[in-house]
């Protein structure tokens, strides 16, 4: 029981006697915060039969009882606050991969909402965008004084902290951890800001190295030792065989969110850094990122490596290797664990020969892990707060909710806390998800690779992102410029950005 409501008898009775006394110095304190109504003290009469034992002389003894009524201070919660909507309440939703979660979650809020009586629009993102980028129109919904109340979403969060777009949500998360412990590491990067949650953390999302197993098993490589990029690139060239349109390396560079992944890993994997510890200076040009950049782009121009390459992979997109694989043409792939989820649903027999394969590393760092997730977020000015606060509970405070999200998202959506790994039942069912639990709650998972060892909501940081500054770098290596020299040049343009952006850059 906290120290708030640890109330003794005679502290009651102290309370009690406080009278006007006691109100005139209540209306002198802070209000409080209106979303945790007071709980009233009340008396209540409770009768007691108390025993007392005689004892004659005789020898014989007599119980008598005695009753008694005392008084005693009882907690007795009190009704919930009446939430009441202004206008239509409006949730914006990100369409994720796998249209059974998209309509469990649609489904889940409107059934939520009709039983509230709260009248809602829950809205796609790409409706909602209808074109426009999506923080820029975010931007311009909340200057005009119309924000969502609430987006359910995984992107975008270093220009919604730095745009002042989103409430913090210190509350819902300290709430949240309070029962099922603390949210993983890499959310705590992500997600928080000047020592505070921006956005709630919803489900880990799914993401590393996904095999065929026997594939590599009758070669004799156990994959799960394998721990380092250019012994998982020989293994891979190893099982390839294109004669049967078997190919060892499913990965593209090309601009993409799986090739963007891909290059960052490497990059920290071999030591290389896009920006300082301040994040006011860029230090892209080394010898550490030029290395790296020229492990990673020879296995696509060296003919040793051609074997595992299948066709047209420089040209592929995010869903390229999912299909690609699923086909069954793929010993090994990166990826969201859609790949995976996707063969469960759809009833793939690959799915009962895929198994996850913790991501590679580097010379310089070999092991490094964490997942991204999907968030819900409290968009600054919004009209309906309270009502969306509600609907983040419910989602994730109840376990059957929690579970039903697991079951309708299968190995890709993970838990964000702690306890729910062991607490929810979907987690028993599927190994798979289970394995993944070392990568998903690893301490490194801090580490973000893009950003370190700067700081991750870098608003600098997520425009050269945009713009796709490494992808053109690779995209000139590829085509025959010196490594050294695209490296430098995707540098200078680092550093226009920066100033663009307001900071220095680079030292005078």
């Amino acid at each position: 029981m906290s120290k708030s409501k640890a109330l003794t008898r005679r502290n009651f009775l102290r309370l009690a006697g406080l009278g006007s006394a006691g109100a005139a110095i209540a209306a002198c304190a802070a209000p409080a915060a209106p979303a945790a109504p007071a709980t009233p003290i009340i008396v209540e009469k409770v009768v007691e039969k108390v025993q007392t034992v005689v004892v004659k002389e005789q020898g014989e003894t007599q119980i008598i009882e005695k009753v008694v009524t005392v008084e005693v201070p009882k907690e007795v919660a009190a009704a919930p606050a009446q939430i009441t909507i202004d206008g239509t309440m409006w949730i914006i939703q990100k369409k994720d991969f796998f249209p059974s979660f998209n309509d469990w979650w649609r489904g889940q809020v409107l059934a939520y909402c009709k039983e509230k009586g709260w009248p809602v629009d829950v809205t796609y993102e790409a409706g909602f965008t209808s074109g426009t980028p999506f923080i820029e129109k975010l931007t311009a919904q909340s200057a005009a004084g119309n924000p969502p109340d609430m987006i359910m979403h995984t992107d975008s969060m270093p220009q919604m902290i730095n745009g002042n777009l989103v409430d913090p949500v210190q509350d819902l998360v300290d709430e949240i951890e309070a029962k099922w412990g603390p949210a993983a590491p890499r959310q705590m990067a992500d997600f928080m800001s000047e020592d505070q949650w921006r956005f709630v953390p919803y489900f880990q999302r799914s993401d590393g190295g996904w095999y065929q197993a026997p594939v590599f098993e009758d070669a004799g490589i156990n994959l799960d030792e394998v721990r380092l990029y250019p012994d998982l690139w020989d293994a891979c060239l190893q099982v390839s065989d294109p004669a049967k349109e078997l190919y060892g390396w499913g990965v593209t560079i090309n601009r993409s969110g799986d090739g963007d992944w891909f290059r960052y890993r490497v990059q920290y994997g071999w030591g290389a850094h896009k920006q300082d510890e301040s994040g006011n200076y860029v230090t892209f040009d080394t010898p550490e990122m030029v290395e790296a950049m020229t492990a990673m782009t020879n296995i696509y121009m060296d003919e040793k490596y051609a074997p595992m390459m299948p066709p047209g992979v420089l040209s592929w997109g995010d869903s390229s290797n999912n299909e690609a694989y699923l086909a069954g043409k793929l010993a090994y792939t990166q990826n969201g664990g859609t790949v995976y989820a996707k063969a469960l649903l759809d009833g793939n027999p690959i799915r009962d020969v895929t198994k996850f394969h913790a991501p590679a590393g580097g010379p310089v760092n070999a092991e490094f892990n964490g997942l991204s997730a999907n968030y819900m977020a409290l968009m600054k000015g919004a009209r309906n707060q309270n009502a969306a606060r509600e609907i983040i509970r419910d989602f994730i405070l109840d376990l059957d909710n929690y579970n039903a999200m697991l079951e309708n998202n299968p190995s890709f959506g993970l838990p964000a806390y702690e306890k729910l790994w062991d607490e929810a039942p979907y987690m028993k069912t599927d190994p798979v998800a289970e394995s993944q639990k070392k990568v998903a709650r690893d301490p490194a998972g801090a580490i973000v690779p893009n950003a370190y060892p700067g700081p991750v909501n870098s608003a600098a940081l997520a425009a050269a992102g945009q713009a796709g500054l490494e992808a053109d770098m690779v995209a000139s290596i590829l085509q025959g410029t010196p490594v050294a020299e695209a490296v430098k040049t995707c540098h200078d343009r680092y550093v226009q950005i920066w100033k663009d952006n307001g900071l220095p850059g680079e030292k005078a």
